[in-house]
């Protein structure tokens, strides 16, 4: 049997560890035997990925096993009336046109997986890719997907149309699976509304999360029988505990071992190697979750189970090793030699103790003992050097927790009682985090009907949000709704678990603990007043005593089962230790109690009985500040990213200069301006610094203008400057009227203002002093103090004017640097940016 792995990877769009992506795959596939073929940038043009791809197909062989890996950009059009278009972005996706789309689409790689499984079953795809873009305030992390489409600006039926032409031209989509491939195991790095994300791993390398946690795994693995399901639970805990809402899944069949056809039941026991007196390893244990705490009986090699026969020992997990857990072996018995210990020894897990939260703990503090005491105590955490989460002590000597975003309150005095409120603080980030984690029992999953659905309620009316990715702001006027509804034929159970700002849980449906039974075809809406029969919405709250400097996340988990489940063990407060668990608990509440109470439990063979569940977690962030002031102005093509995206946008390293352009207006048809003589106005903005001006205003005038007629604009400059964390454009098209003021003498007119002048100012000196969270929705709203002025001064002059383009140009995309060619209606608009530093 042959190996074959093709590892594409295309570095676009300020990514930074693609290529050293495609070098950890080559270098953990190549010692199991996989002749690999790389294609990474600049040769990963959507051709030659399709002609490799097509040579892979033809070559095959039905006894050979295949693996395609992708690591560079995804991107997705969502339509509400028909299926997401999603695809991935190669190195020459930004020469694509409306007529020529050089995006590789999801149907086109169903197809392609399709013709290869036909072939050879042994096929494995892996993609670390996103397709929903969204910004992380881990400023270090760059996100996987598109901040925006391409500067054709495709959309939604441009994909469509592209896939209608290849299916014309005989793509054969009668190969592609109705609902999924079964005969290819599929690992994602998430979900098709979350985001995936790439920074500098634990060796200091730039790689992708996914990527780099995968590869690790499966090196450990090497050797040890698990699947799939099994290898990408410790893939999804490496990948969170960077990124707690990036979620890695194996889809297909996942229960085959890596690069097998056969399915392999879930590891029950693990091999034993002798590590001297009184100890083993007990290899592979860190791919199974295991903690220290965790018990495991040793049996002889034959035995059915940890009761079949006498054992020969008991071993006790105090150390994690990269690739195995060290443990305290107690022999049964008289017999004291670890010799007693053969070498085909099997450790069947009997007791598992609560996933603890590493915690690195401060070494230059006087109550350094103190704080690994207290750590000690608490069995939802262990200390660990290189953790994310960590005390911190500050000028004064005080203690604060930090969890990888920031501070997470004022300091503690360095005192028995300080100690313990970050110890609580802790131990709430530790519940927190073990939750969102949760996730559906592969073994056992839940197929269901219920539908979850979001969004702000304005003024009684919905407003939806996407799944994951949302910004929220804690201000009085914004609150929200989530609704469920079971579509499916079977009564479900569902309970809202919120996991908050400061990692405090709450349970939203606390009137019903075991969980909302939805009949089939029932709907439950939380935040809608049964008794004035309106939807009013519930809150968002800031806590007081979290630190208002940067936004940070938050997370609604629908915990969906088909039996009642009594979550009211998670309600924190009151939480401290419990005694032993309830009698008669399913298997998901026995997990829930161990994430609350930190409690263990014996391992045995579950009841047939046992609840089956399923999770659907909502992500967002919240500003601790009031939403930024809405911009009035409308335009026909307004292609600025998600307004998460902006306020959550990394600020630039370092100041940049840019000169934007207008190299091409045509006006293909005059009808809404009324008149031959137009006029054109623009309007550049950005961060500024010191005493530069943070806008640009110029205008532009043409005579006798008729349909179809290239405007002569001569690369017009309108701007030339700063460009600091982001450049913003407004342009305009208006009906000339004799005698009208330019844009920037108006602009000039109105600025004594003080609402005007007090934009200027925060546009101007805010990026220097803000805080990030207030900073970022100042910002955004001077922006559009200026953008509105601008428009309300143009249509008191000349009347109707048309907002012809709007966009957001961020540092993190090199401030657009390139050609941008847009089509709104009537017009064809052309502009450059241009670095000039």
């Amino acid at each position: 049997m042959t190996r074959k792995a093709l590892l594409i990877g295309a570095q676009t769009n300020g990514l930074a560890g693609v290529l050293n992506d495609v070098e950890a795959m080559a270098q953990t596939l190549e010692p199991r035997g996989f002749q690999v073929t790389r294609l990474v940038t600049p040769d990963a043009t959507r051709a030659g990925i399709l002609d490799v791809y097509e040579k892979l197909i033809a070559d095959a062989r039905q006894d050979d096993a295949y693996v395609v890996y992708w690591s560079g950009h995804g991107g997705r059009f969502v339509d509400p009336a028909g299926p997401d278009q999603q695809f991935l972005v190669p190195d020459d996706y930004h020469d694509s046109s409306e007529d020529d789309f050089r995006g590789i689409t999801g149907v086109e790689l169903s197809i392609l997986l399709a013709r290869l499984t036909k072939v050879a079953l042994n096929t494995t795809v892996v993609l670390d890719c996103c397709h929903a873009a969204h910004m992380s305030r881990q400023t270090a992390l760059r996100v996987k997907s598109l901040l925006r489409p391409a500067p054709f600006l495709p959309a939604y039926a441009t994909v469509e149309r592209h896939v209608a032409r290849l299916v014309e031209a005989g793509l054969p989509v009668d190969q592609r699976a109705l609902i999924s491939n079964p005969h290819a195991v599929r690992v994602v790095a998430c979900s098709p509304s979350e985001s995936a994300w790439e920074g500098s791993n634990r060796d200091g390398v730039e790689m992708g999360l996914f990527t780099d946690a995968l590869t690790r795994a499966l090196r450990e693995a090497h050797g040890v029988r698990i699947n799939w399901a099994t290898l990408l639970d410790a893939v999804r805990r490496d990948v969170q505990d960077l990124q707690p809402v990036q979620r890695p899944e194996a889809e297909g069949p996942s229960g085959r071992p890596p690069f097998e056809t056969a399915d392999l039941e879930p590891a029950s026991t693990l091999p034993v190697a002798v590590a001297g007196p009184e100890r083993v390893h007990v290899l592979g244990a860190p791919l199974l979750g295991v903690q220290p705490g965790d018990e495991f009986t040793i049996m002889p090699a034959g035995a059915a189970g940890p009761l079949d026969g006498p054992s020969i020992g008991t071993a006790t997990v105090d150390r994690l090793l990269p690739t195995a857990a060290a443990a305290r072996l107690r022999l049964s018995g008289p017999v004291t030699n670890e010799s007693a210990v053969p070498p085909d020894a099997r450790a069947h897990l009997t007791r598992t103790a609560a996933p603890a939260l590493p915690v690195r703990l401060p070494e230059d503090t006087p109550v350094v003992e103190e704080l690994v005491r207290a750590v000690a105590l608490r069995p939802l955490l262990r200390p660990e050097a290189d953790a994310v989460i960590g005390v911190a002590v500050d000028a004064s000597g005080g203690l604060v927790v930090w969890d990888g975003i920031g501070p997470l309150h004022a300091p503690y005095p360095a005192t028995a009682l300080g100690i313990s409120s970050i110890m609580d603080n802790l131990q709430r980030i530790a519940q927190a985090t073990a939750l969102r984690r949760l996730s559906g029992d592969p073994q056992r999953p839940l197929r269901h009907g219920v539908e979850v659905e979001w969004g702000r309620v304005r003024d009684g009316w919905e407003e939806p949000l996407p799944i994951s990715g949302a910004m929220l702001f804690a201000d009085d006027e914004e609150r929200i709704y989530i609704r469920l509804h079971n579509s499916g034929d079977q009564a479900m159970f569902v309970s809202l678990l919120d996991i908050g700002i400061s990692s405090r849980i709450a349970v939203l449906t606390e009137a019903d603990p075991s969980g909302i039974r939805l009949a089939a075809g029932a709907t439950y809406t939380h935040g809608w007043d049964a008794d004035r029969r309106l939807l009013s919405g519930v809150p968002v709250t800031w806590p007081e005593t979290v630190d208002t400097a940067v936004a940070r996340p938050e997370t609604v988990i629908a915990l969906i089962s088909d039996g009642p489940v009594d979550v009211s063990v998670l309600r924190q407060q009151g939480v401290r230790t419990v005694t032993g668990l309830r009698g008669g608990e399913s298997d998901l509440e026995s997990l829930l109690t161990r994430i609350a109470c930190g409690a263990s439990r014996e391992v045995g063979d579950a009841p047939p009985s046992k609840v089956r569940y399923a999770v659907q977690p909502i992500d967002f962030s919240v500003s601790p500040t009031r939403p930024p002031t809405p911009e009035q102005p409308r335009f026909l093509v307004d292609d600025r990213p998600e307004q998460a995206i902006r306020l959550l946008s990394p600020r630039g390293v370092a100041p940049g200069r840019a000169a934007v352009r207008i190299a091409e207006l045509i006006v293909h048809r005059n009808r809404a301006l009324g008149g031959a003589d137009i006029r054109v106005d623009a309007m550049v903005l950005t961060g500024g610094a010191g005493d530069s001006p943070v806008y640009r205003a110029e205008t532009m005038r043409f005579s006798n203008v008729r349909d179809g007629e290239r405007l002569p604009m001569d690369n017009a400059l309108i701007y030339h400057g700063p460009a600091v964390d982001f450049l913003d454009i407004a342009v305009w098209v208006s009906r000339d009227t004799s005698g009208s003021l330019a844009l920037s003498t108006l602009l000039e007119q109105r600025f004594t203002s003080p609402e005007v002048q007090a934009a200027g100012a925060q546009m101007a000196q805010l990026a220097l002093t803000a805080p990030q969270a207030a900073l970022a929705v100042a910002v955004a709203g001077a922006g559009a103090v200026l953008v509105n002025t601008a428009y309300e001064l143009l249509t008191g002059v000349v009347g109707q004017s048309i907002g012809l383009y709007r966009t957001s140009l961020l540092a993190q995309e090199q401030f657009g640097v390139g050609r941008h060619e847009r089509h709104p209606q009537d017009f064809t608009f052309t502009f450059t940016v241009e670095d000039v530093a």
